[in-house]
């Protein structure tokens, strides 16, 4: 979920426009839970599947509110019209946890009022444009995208066969670092962060260095929630071969999550499952994942004499999300880093 540095809440259509851009595609099939302040500003928000049990919903939402300062609730459905009643029982409980201010079901462009006893015009539906809203521009701004549906979200991570070969020629031709893989992950980064795209020799040189321990520490410590670490990250999840691409994988997850992009953070934690099952650092990040930690409140990096794997022992996972595009990870054990 995206923390949209406090965007209001002015009416339905604001609501509904912002809403794909906290979860970084458009929903169907689903409940989403939006939460605002005092001064109804979006806070955060969650999704699950349409079928979810009422009781996740409350659970969870109240779950996040516990964390954050939250006073009001929105709750949406997507999906068949048949469903509504599932979003209006959904809504109805959560009411008994928070106020839910309100309970809208969207369904062939039009929004319809769940509330039970309502006599407002959008029982009946009503129909609604999203650019009338200044909500898509303010996004964009923040650089926020909405890509068309979560499946999306998954192809965003997948292999670049051209750049891939690339690499692969490098490494063949270069199989051994040739600095200090600490000091190649600075120089990457630098690179990075100047807003240049690596060359396909420093890609290969990057990925070398991340099989290293060090290089692995170096880049994870100096990951979090900028957006040209997630275009780095990103760029190296897709260029190089597959048994490379654990490492920057699970730095591309890290850096989502920290920027509350979650669906985007379990596409790239897949990646890098798939590739290399039971790396503690996956396990790790889905542990986070799973938790009700907010990235803003976890200091990053760590204090030099505090070992990450710390993290495993402090983080209690929440019940399983019917709805996250996870990968079926392991349950964590304490002590693994």
């Amino acid at each position: 979920m995206l923390e949209p540095d406090n965007s209001s809440v002015r009416g339905p259509v604001d609501l509904l426009a912002t809403i794909p851009y906290l979860l970084g595609y458009h929903p169907d099939n689903s409940i989403v839970v939006v939460f605002a302040d005092e001064e109804e500003k979006v806070v955060c928000c969650f999704r699950t599947d349409l079928d979810a049990p009422a009781s996740f919903v409350v659970d969870k939402g109240i779950a996040v509110a516990a964390r954050e300062e939250i006073r009001y609730a929105f709750l949406l459905g997507y999906g068949p019209l048949t469903s509504r009643d599932t979003v209006a029982e959904a809504a109805r409980k959560l009411n008994t946890a928070m106020p839910v201010r309100d309970a809208l079901f969207v369904a062939g462009g039009r929004y319809y009022c769940t509330v039970d006893g309502c006599t407002c015009a959008a029982v009946d539906g009503v129909p609604f444009d999203v650019s009338s809203s200044v909500i898509p521009a303010e996004m964009a701004l923040r650089g926020a995208v909405a890509l068309p549906s979560r499946h999306d979200v998954s192809k965003i991570v997948n292999p670049d066969a051209a750049t891939q070969a690339r690499t692969a020629a490098q490494l063949a031709d270069n199989p051994h670092l040739r600095a200090d893989p600490r000091a190649v992950v600075r120089s990457s980064m630098d690179i990075a962060q100047a807003g240049a795209r690596l060359s396909a020799e420093q890609t290969a040189q990057l990925a070398l260095a991340l099989r290293e321990t060090d290089g692995r520490r170096a880049a994870w410590s100096a990951t979090s929630a900028e957006m040209w670490q997630h275009d780095l990250w990103l760029d190296m999840t897709r260029r190089v071969p597959d048994e490379y691409v654990t490492t920057p994988a699970n730095l591309l997850a890290w850096n989502s999550w920290r920027r509350g992009n979650t669906a985007l953070a379990w596409a790239a934690l897949s990646r890098a499952y798939t590739a290399t099952p039971d790396n503690p650092l996956s396990i790790l990040i889905a542990t986070v994942l799973t938790s009700p930690v907010n990235p803003a409140t976890l200091p990053w990096p760590l204090p030099a004499n505090v070992d990450p794997s710390v993290l495993l022992t402090l983080l209690t996972p929440a019940a399983p999300d019917p709805g996250t595009p996870g990968p079926q990870l392991p349950t964590p054990q304490p002590g693994q880093s």
